[in-house]
């Protein structure tokens, strides 16, 4: 008769993970700020990139409801969301996601509104401006919600 026997590796990730050392939190944070800011310089590239595809794409836009462009814009402001706070420009992130929120609530309910979409993305240059002061962007934001909340309903 055989017997069976069991047999559990030792997994070396857990040990590791249980041993006391490396990085401490706030070392690790401090890495990873300056990591950030090495991307600072392209992401800011990418963001000026993307905002002059969606200037080109809202002067497409016609007087009517047109699905195509809007969705043209949508899937332009969407791949910029989240470079904003690697740029240093915060504000920029609730821009584009406004712009989304917009531009999804414009084509489900199948309503049009140009400049509704003209200020989020005139919004989105201004914001991205360096010498803008902090406290200067909420207002700005302030107003592209009150635009974005007409539509949600």
């Amino acid at each position: 008769m055989s017997t069976v026997r069991f047999v559990f590796p030792k997994v070396r990730l857990a040990e590791i993970i249980k041993t006391p050392g490396g990085l401490s939190v706030a070392d690790a944070l401090v890495r990873a700020q300056a990591g950030l800011e090495t991307l600072k310089p392209t992401c800011l590239a990418e963001q000026m990139a993307l905002l002059e595809y969606a200037e080109a794409a809202f002067d497409q836009l016609g007087a009517s409801f047109d699905d195509v462009a809007l969705a043209e814009i949508y899937s332009i402001a969407v791949r910029g969301i989240g470079t904003g706070a690697v740029c240093g420009a915060p504000a920029v992130d609730e821009v584009l996601n406004s712009l989304c929120d917009l531009v999804d609530h414009l084509r489900t309910s199948g309503r049009y509104d140009r400049d509704a979409v003209g200020v989020h993305v005139r919004a989105w240059r201004l914001l991205l401006n360096p010498a803008l002061p902090p406290e200067g962007a909420e207002p700005v934001l302030e107003g592209l919600r009150k635009v974005t909340a007409r539509y949600a309903a």
